[in-house]
């Protein structure tokens, strides 16, 4: 700790700013890695392949559930049930939960908007929330 903050206090100015002319500490250190024993390497458990795998769907509070997809990819489970049944999603369009409940994929919850549709959409309910009716 003590060396961090000599490097911080004395490689700056009263504002914050690096001083002109001095070298950083990781001048010429290409390729630095502090803590290779705990990257990901090739060939490592990840997935449905690693012994503690349940089941690929993560679900979050604050947004929509997600499917696995692959290493390290995962999609938004609400695009895989709307492409299941009605194709790829084309482009500049979003998926939009009719009840307004993200966990409730069902495909007759599910309808696809374009981006500005959501923006008029978000701004009507942003509206209605504040009490103002337009």
């Amino acid at each position: 700790m003590k060396t961090i903050n000599y490097l911080y206090f004395n490689m700056r100015n009263e504002k914050g700013q690096f001083v002109k002319g001095l070298v950083t500490w990781n001048k010429g250190m290409k390729g630095y890695r502090p803590s290779p024993e705990t990257e990901f390497k090739v060939g490592q458990l990840v997935g449905d392949i690693h012994p503690s795998w349940k089941g690929g769907v993560q679900i979050t509070k604050k947004d929509c559930a997600y499917l696995w997809n692959g290493a390290n990819k995962r999609k938004r489970r609400p695009r895989a049930v709307w492409e299941q049944y009605h194709g790829t999603l084309p482009e500049g369009m979003v998926i939009i939960h009719l009840d307004y409940d993200k966990h409730n994929d069902d495909i007759s919850n599910l309808k696809a908007i374009t981006r500005a549709e959501l923006l008029k959409l978000n701004q009507q309910n942003k509206n209605r929330k504040n009490g103002n009716e337009n």
